[in-house]
């Protein structure tokens, strides 16, 4: 039981969904820019934020599930929440060959790793901080 206060209830599933997300992310940029000058490669994309937020939104009406056979009414379970791959719906870049323009990919790579970076360094507080309860310091 108080492991599942520990990890479940507070911030760590939510880490963990954005790390996977952001690892899956980081994956896809990097296949763009190593397909740069494929011709016919189409750009992807990795997204969850959307579907997060909806789980985040305390305006939508949410029902209870009381039976296994419900229908789930507005809410989004966490655990049913994973990041998607997608093919980017842009147009070809300059050079005709593909849809990934690497200035883009580039960004979106240094966006993704200062992100990535700071869900490790909050999930790493939060095990610092369960550590310190525990030892009583």
């Amino acid at each position: 039981m108080i492991t599942k206060f520990l990890f479940d209830r507070i911030s760590t599933p939510d880490l963990e969904l954005s790390l996977d997300a952001y690892s899956a992310r980081q994956k896809a940029i990097t296949n763009n820019i190593a397909n740069a000058n494929t011709p016919g490669y189409k750009a992807q994309k990795v997204s969850f934020e959307d579907e997060y937020r909806k789980h985040l939104d305390e305006t939508e009406l949410r029902g209870d599930l009381t039976h296994k056979k419900h229908f789930e009414i507005g809410y989004r379970d966490l655990q049913k929440i994973s990041p998607r791959n997608e093919l980017r719906e842009s147009r070809q870049n300059d050079t005709g060959i593909n849809n990934v323009d690497i200035d883009f990919e580039m960004a979106e790579l240094a966006k993704n790793s200062l992100r990535y970076e700071m869900s490790t360094t909050l999930i790493s507080k939060r095990f610092q901080a369960i550590s310190t309860s525990i030892k009583g310091r």
